[in-house]
Parts: structure tokens; C-alpha cells; sequence
């Protein structure tokens, strides 16, 4: 609606601009790499193709008829045994699971239900470019805490060398904090969080009453010698988290499924 005499609505001011246009268009214009999203290198597995094949080919009307909202019944059951696995508690799939659109839709649900104005939301730096404006859109104020750089004795860096000092990201925390977003493993950075960090976190989130948005999309891709740490396992924490999981980081493919 550019030119047009209905302007988009307050909230939406500075959300015009998106990064990962910027950067797509002129990686495609100087002909460079483009890191400015991610670009699996391998296809979905043959089980999910030949799922998908099997879905787009058959006769049965009811597989194009409107499902349970929250997510698929087979699908919310799978779920809750996969990831009651790895937290080590049973999951219950009519209530503690939802299944979204991709990992913007689980986060924008989760803005746009809890932030009231007001409400401030920490965020760790370098972030994915949609914890700004998700926090803007619903009133929020956004509170920014960085991951500092250290060196390590030969020069090299890597995600472990970034690291959030406490006492600074202690600091951030008033009377209105109402959510913090740690992403792990990190985009862009790689960092994996060490379970010493995410205690401290939580610590943090349970002393000021916040609730914790973990973004866990590349939870299945740390690298040889990390282990990815699931914060809302730490004691007190699975009733202030609320994590973010991607079937479409993790299988290369559109469909997403979160809890």
C-alpha cells in the first residue's frame, strides 16, 4: 500500500525494513554468498518425501479438512514422547504442546499473548531480527544485554568465546521484566550454551519472576564436542519456559512443529 492514504497502524512503525531482504538482495546483486538466512545443503529425508508424496497424491478428502487447532493429534502425541524424553518428564500433548506455522508464529503467539505495554523483554545480542519488532508490536520494551567476546591464546574464536557477564545481564532486570529470549544454539554466533550459563539464566528469570523463551531451532545441530542443554529441564523452569523447536531447521523442509 505504498503512496496509499491508509498508512500502516502505530504499532508497526519501524518494522518496514527487514535484514534478511537487504542482505539477499545484495548478495544477489554483487553475486556474493549469501549468509543472510539459512540454506540447508541436503533434501528432507526420504521418509518425510514420501510422506508428503503420499499426503499430496492421495484420494482422502479428509486429509484437506481443518484439524484440531493446537496441532494434529497424532502429531501433539508424537511430540510429547520425544520431547518427554529429552526432558525427562511426561509431557501432556492436549495442553503443553502447540504446533505452529514456524518458529515466527510459535514467538509471535507467545509476544502477543503474554506482553502486555509496558512489559520489558530482554534480549541477548547478536539476536534473530524478529525478537525487535515481535517485542515493539505488542507493547513491549525492548532491553538489550550483549554476548562479549574473549580471545582464546591462539587468536581463534569460536561460539564458546562469547560469553554474558552476569552481573551485567543481573542489571537488566526491573520490575517489569517480563520475558527474556536466550537462543541456543545461537544464530548467528553458533553458540551452545553450557549448562553453567543456563543455571545462571535461571537463577535470573526465577529470582524476578520472568518467563524464558528459549529458541531452540538448531537444537539438533551442535557440532562434535557441544551438547545442547535444554534450559526448561533446570529445576523451577518448566513452568516459566516457554521453548521453540523446528521441524523445518531440523528436516529441511516448510512444515515446523514447536512446544
Amino acid at each position: 500500500m505504498s503512496g496509499s492514504k491508509f498508512p500502516p497502524a502505530d504499532r508497526l512503525s519501524g518494522t518496514d525494513n527487514n535484514i534478511w531482504v537487504t542482505f539477499t538482495g545484495l548478495a544477489r546483486s554483487t553475486g556474493a554468498v549469501n549468509l543472510g538466512q539459512g540454506f540447508p545443503d541436503y533434501a528432507p529425508p526420504e521418509f518425510v518425501r514420501t510422506a508428503l508424496k503420499n499426503v499430496a497424491g492421495s484420494e482422502d478428502y479428509m486429509l484437506n479438512q481443518y484439524t484440531r487447532g493446537y496441532g494434529l493429534p497424532r502429531l501433539v502425541n508424537a511430540l510429547s514422547k520425544l520431547y518427554g524424553r529429552y526432558h525427562g518428564r511426561e509431557i501432556d500433548p492436549q495442553t503443553e504442546i502447540f504446533v505452529s506455522a514456524g518458529a515466527y508464529h510459535s514467538l509471535f503467539c507467545a509476544f502477543q499473548g503474554l506482553i502486555n505495554p509496558g512489559d520489558e523483554v530482554i534480549i541477548v545480542e547478536p539476536f534473530f531480527d524478529c525478537y525487535l519488532p515481535m517485542t515493539t508490536m505488542a507493547g513491549g520494551k525492548p532491553v538489550f544485554v550483549p554476548l562479549r567476546p574473549s580471545k582464546t591464546k591462539d587468536g581463534d574464536m569460536t561460539g564458546d568465546d562469547w560469553k554474558l557477564d552476569p552481573e551485567e545481564l543481573r542489571s537488566k532486570f526491573t520490575e517489569k521484566t517480563k520475558f527474556l529470549i536466550v537462543n541456543t544454539p545461537n544464530n548467528p554466533l553458533g553458540k551452545v550454551y553450557k549448562k553453567e550459563e543456563l543455571e545462571m539464566i535461571a537463577k535470573l528469570c526465577i529470582e524476578h519472576d520472568v518467563v524464558c523463551i528459549s529458541d531452540e531451532v538448531y537444537e539438533w545441530m551442535a557440532y562434535p564436542g557441544s551438547v545442547h542443554f535444554r534450559i526448561a529441564t533446570l529445576p523451577g523452569m518448566w513452568d516459566r519456559t516457554i521453548t521453540v523447536s523446528s521441524a523445518g531447521k531440523t528436516f529441511s523442509e516448510i512444515g515446523r512443529a514447536h512446544v
